[in-house]
């Protein structure tokens, strides 16, 4: 039995209430589509609606067009950015990303023999290309580490990685019916009913709601016999923030579960992915941490943060000539 989506109007019919009643989790039927575009024609509400069915049908380019339309006449500054963020992860992505991960020795006395380690960054087929640039970390297994011998007290210090990322944007739809566990198969509608019963926190807790929720899901799936994968990435809000954001994956097919995202928008939430979400790499051999550093030293106290921004090509550029020995051989 198919998910059907809540009716927009609940008590009047409109070619609107139409379309988004034929639209299933898994599929979006051209009939549907039909429906919003007539629907469109009188503006308002309806526009976002189609451009939204578009989107999630695959259809990127005309998505695209549908929300810049929407944007020009746009007065509201809320939605004005809900939809350059829409328009953003429509297009085709290909930038440069550096991560700088900060280290501060916020001790009184020298450390010595620090490891620092990331998760290695992996492309995403077919869908995203990830090629590693410069940076001072090695890849070894699963993972990047850089090692320090010595950072004197009160010290701080930038560890830079660069990316070249080129991402599309895709959709898995239509979705598979029914995914391999491993105590046989679940169909779609089980997934889905297991992603509903997963709670959003109402304040943030430990490393944020987005990875807390990705960890239940992942607990309660496997209770039920249905391995997921918890990845980590960035997400693009605005012109050129990022911040990190977790999801989960169901291994052997790639397809993205991002649970905050669909108790806010179903069809969003699951098999889509758009270009202002950049999966980056996978949680499994860090415990869900971006950055971990290790050390000897008892009465040593390190700070550590990682930050993401988009870079400037004539920064990295510039970089590479400075420091060749930073290049990575991928």
């Amino acid at each position: 039995m198919s998910i059907l989506l809540a009716v927009l109007l609940a008590y009047t019919y409109s070619p609107g209430d139409s379309s988004w009643n034929l639209v299933t989790l898994g599929y979006i039927p051209e009939r549907a589509i039909l429906f919003a575009e007539l629907a469109a024609k009188d503006g308002g509400r309806s526009t976002l609606d189609l451009a939204t069915m578009l989107e999630i049908a695959g259809r990127f380019g005309e998505a695209d067009n549908c929300y810049s339309l929407a944007l020009n006449s746009a007065t509201d500054t809320v939605l004005s950015e809900w939809l350059e963020n829409r328009i953003s992860g429509t297009r085709t992505l290909d930038t440069l990303v550096i991560l700088s991960i900060v280290l501060r020795n916020m001790s009184n006395a020298d450390a010595a023999d620090i490891s620092i380690e990331i998760p290695l960054p992996e492309s995403h087929p077919p869908y995203q290309s990830i090629e590693r640039l410069a940076g001072v970390f090695i890849a070894d297994g699963n993972l990047m580490v850089h090692h320090i011998d010595l950072m004197p007290a009160g010290t701080a210090i930038v560890l830079p990685l660069i990316l070249h990322v080129t991402q599309r944007p895709y959709s898995f739809r239509p979705l598979p019916l029914h995914y391999p566990t491993l105590s046989g198969s679940a169909d779609l509608e089980d997934i889905s009913s297991l992603i509903r019963t997963i709670p959003i926190p109402e304040t943030e807790t430990g490393p944020g709601p987005c990875l807390e929720t990705a960890y239940l899901l992942q607990d309660r799936a496997a209770e039920a016999g249905i391995e997921l994968q918890i990845i980590g990435g960035l997400l693009k809000t605005g012109t050129d923030n990022l911040l990190f954001h977790a999801w989960n994956l169901i291994p052997r097919t790639g397809m993205p579960i991002d649970v905050l995202l669909f108790h806010s928008d179903s069809l969003r939430g699951i098999g889509h992915c758009p270009t202002d979400i950049i999966p980056l790499w996978s949680y499994e051999y860090t415990d869900g941490h971006e950055v971990s550093v290790f050390y000897p030293q008892q009465n040593i106290d390190l700070d550590v943060s990682i930050q993401a921004s988009f870079a400037d090509p004539v920064f990295v550029e510039g970089f590479l000539k400075l420091f060749p020995e930073c290049m990575i051989a991928n």
